[in-house]
């Protein structure tokens, strides 16, 4: 969304901005610049991707709602209730963030609004699969009059079983999430082993010793800090990718799989500040 394209800018920009006033001296940071770079875009990404996160929750809990609601209304009509007035009274029964859609859904009805725009004006607020599938289900179910208790046992069953994929589905994955999880321990692992034992015995414990691998070749004049912010920055990256990468199997989303990066991140950061 555009909203996301400006933060995104925003980011680079104070990322930039950063990196020269370190580069002019006016600023001490404790990482690289590159490293300080990838580090200030995941911190500006916090604050959009908690809402954004807050948002597929909200989504989340109206998906799970929805067989309950089924369940009640279809006991309603049952009792010979009329379809808008068992959605009335489910307005008033504890659905969490459904509850307040169904109360949207029951002012507009009383104001007049037919009961298909009504229900329309919900799925694009929520717009979800499971929304939209069951209440133009119920949109058909009210066209077609008469006893619709047989309609809406067979919405009723279509939404539990979509319900059920979908949780069969998150069950499935998350081994898969946990692998990612393991991955990525076992690369900054060996990550620290390398730099902790390896490059600092062939470098030397001193920030500033210098080694030559041969003249014409890339490693030479390495520093010990180069190499560890170095291991540093394919970590993060590690992070982000892998991260995103969770989110989108467990989930299927890869803005999901923003809060896997933070935790990845900021285990990184920590195991090279604490431990190497």
């Amino acid at each position: 969304s555009d909203w996301s394209s400006d933060v995104c800018s925003s980011d680079l920009i104070v990322a930039l901005l950063v990196v020269f006033l370190s580069s002019e001296g006016r600023l001490s940071l404790p990482f690289s610049d590159p490293t300080m770079v990838i580090l200030i875009i995941l911190a500006f990404l916090i604050f959009p991707n908690f809402m954004e996160f807050s948002y597929q929750r909200w989504r989340r809990q109206i998906d799970e709602a929805i067989p309950s609601m089924l369940t009640d209304i279809s006991a309603q009509v049952k009792t010979g209730i009329s379809l808008d007035r068992a959605l009335d009274i489910a307005a008033t029964k504890n659905y969490g963030p459904l509850q307040v859609e169904l109360k949207k859904l029951q002012t507009q009805l009383a104001l007049g609004l037919p009961f298909d725009v009504a229900v329309e004006n919900l799925t694009k607020r929520v717009k979800t699969t499971m929304v939209k599938r069951t209440f133009s289900l119920l949109v058909q179910a009210n066209r077609a009059g008469g006893k619709i208790e047989e309609l809406l046992d067979i919405i009723q069953s279509d939404a539990n079983e979509l319900f059920l994929l979908d949780k069969e589905r998150r069950t499935a994955l998350r081994p898969y999430v946990v692998v990612i999880y393991i991955a990525f321990g076992v690369f900054v692992a060996v990550s620290v082993l390398l730099v902790d034992s390896f490059f600092k015995q062939v470098l030397g414990s001193s920030t500033t010793a210098t080694v030559s691998f041969g003249s014409g070749n890339g490693l030479a004049g390495l520093t010990l800090a180069s190499v560890k912010d170095l291991f540093l920055q394919m970590a993060l990256i590690e992070a982000i990718f892998g991260g995103f990468g969770a989110g989108k199997l467990g989930e299927g989303s890869f803005t999901a799989g923003f809060k896997h990066v933070l935790i990845m991140a900021a285990a990184t950061v920590a195991v090279f500040v604490l431990v190497v």
